[in-house]
């Protein structure tokens, strides 16, 4: 028996493939995962009982095995995957070519998705929470797996296809998409013994036994494959739990229709909350904005300078933002200065779990240009948060600041969420012993007003850590 791990440094320029159940989600956001190891252990229905069930292949969380529990995942939290908030364990049956050579997945891609949010919106992933999906006994087409050979037409539910090498003609490319369920019966954490989790009908309605609607993950399993020409995807095997054959542990294989994944919830509560509640039921894709922690503006209100100086404005749903840097100057025009006043996340005590990872500080902010569809900056610059408070503060009594700014936002007239950089100055201040950073938002030049959300709005202002590390997909 041969073995080969489909190395990442082998190949450049291929491309990600998107099981075909993928397709119609109103909201999504992506997860990329290196493959970490092999082991023949089964955190969820062999729990502490190492090297007795089939062999594995994990990605994102490196310390899985079969002693792996939602704790123990967070507590060694270092990971494959792109985005660090992402502690998860996932893994699937070992592959075997029909040649007899052992590979492993080159990636992973998970697709976390949902259909009709607005009218079934979807919860936060519970902690600890257990799902599995496939079937390990499958002998024919499985309507939540499916395949892909890179230079075919596509995903099939049936193994009838050969794949050629790729367009590329670098190497055979064959992908196995898994969808796990995505309605829960809020009682279970547990897969084993259970049936915690059933899928959602065509319209994205669980059913009244299982009504927790989750986010649903479609697993995409890459194999880039340099070392073939060609592949019978028919005669492809995947390893099966092993038996007693003669006294001794022997491992059986199946065909690929035993095609199965496991998910073992090991998101960060931050990241799972913001993934549900501030991104996929907006019917957003938050691409790689979906935080490993995050503190919602605490404070934010706006001044003017106009026959409105002396009032506040401490619980208004939008902020303004006006500015005019013309003739004879900012200070003689109307000038609305927002404020906002945050809590600074911290960052990860187990930092050395992260290497590789950059993590960067961002606020989120929804706004838009309302005076015309052109396309203009605004600045945020600092002020110290203790020096104001949002039901007190005018522009009589303002806090100090500088025009210097720490960060911008280039905006059209659309209302949408947008992101600043403020990692820099965010860093000084942990530097400095602070636990607050405070802002003003200023700075158009031609009188246009802005709008921007305020925390009274329900799209409110976020402070957010994100970590990310570079995952390729040869």
């Amino acid at each position: 028996m041969k073995y080969t791990l489909c190395s990442l440094a082998l190949l450049t320029g291929a491309f990600a493939l998107m099981p075909h159940a993928a397709q119609a989600a109103d909201a999504q956001i992506n997860v990329d995962c290196n493959f970490s190891h092999m082991k023949p252990d089964d955190a969820i229905l062999m729990p502490n009982m190492p090297g007795m069930a089939m062999s594995h292949d994990f990605v994102g969380n490196r310390s899985s095995d079969a002693f792996s529990t939602a704790e123990s995942l967070l507590l060694h939290s270092g990971t494959t995957c792109d985005n660090a908030a992402d502690s998860t364990a996932y893994w699937v049956p070992t592959m075997m070519l029909p040649d007899g050579t052992i590979v492993n997945p080159t990636y992973i891609k998970n697709y976390y998705q949902a259909n009709n949010v607005l009218e079934y919106p979807i919860t936060p992933y519970p902690h600890g929470l257990q799902l599995l999906a496939g079937d390990h006994k499958g002998t024919g087409p499985n309507p939540h797996v499916s395949f892909l050979c890179a230079n075919g037409n596509g995903y099939t539910n049936t193994a009838n296809q050969i794949c050629g090498l790729r367009a590329a003609g670098d190497a055979v490319q064959f992908n196995i998409g898994v969808m796990f369920p995505d309605c829960w019966d809020g009682k279970n954490l547990k897969a084993k013994g259970t049936n915690n989790a059933v899928y959602s009908n065509n319209n994205g309605q669980c059913p009244a036994d299982h009504p927790v609607k989750l986010a649903k993950v479609n697993m995409n399993i890459a194999y880039v494959l340099p070392q073939i020409k060609s592949l019978d995807v028919s005669k492809i095997k995947l390893s099966l739990d092993p038996k007693v054959i003669d006294g001794n542990l022997t491992p059986l294989w199946g065909s690929v229709y035993t095609a199965h994944g496991d998910f073992m919830n090991a998101w960060t509560e931050d990241a799972t909350k913001f993934m549900a509640d501030r991104c996929m039921n907006y019917k957003m894709d938050c691409g790689t904005n979906i935080p490993y922690s995050y503190s919602d503006v605490e404070a934010d209100t706006y001044v003017s300078n106009q026959t409105d100086n002396d009032k506040n404005f401490g619980t208004v749903p939008t902020l303004l933002v006006q500015d005019n840097w013309n003739s004879p100057g900012r200070d003689q025009n109307k000038q609305i200065l927002a404020l906002m006043k945050f809590k600074i996340p911290a960052l990860p005590t187990n930092i050395d779990d992260y290497p590789g990872v950059s993590f960067k500080y961002k606020i989120r902010v929804f706004n838009g240009n309302t005076t015309d569809n052109a396309a203009v900056s605004i600045f945020f610059y600092p002020t110290d948060p203790g020096s104001w408070d949002e039901n007190t503060v005018t522009w009589n009594n303002k806090p100090a600041f500088k025009y210097t700014a720490d960060g911008s936002i280039y905006m059209d007239n659309v209302q949408q969420f947008r992101y600043v950089d403020v990692d820099k100055a965010v860093r000084a201040a942990l530097a400095a012993g602070k636990t607050e950073v405070a802002y003003y938002i200023g700075g158009e030049r031609n009188g246009r007003t802005i709008t921007v959300n305020s925390r009274e709005s329900g799209k409110t202002p976020t402070l957010m850590l994100i970590g990310y590390q570079k995952v390729v997909e040869p």
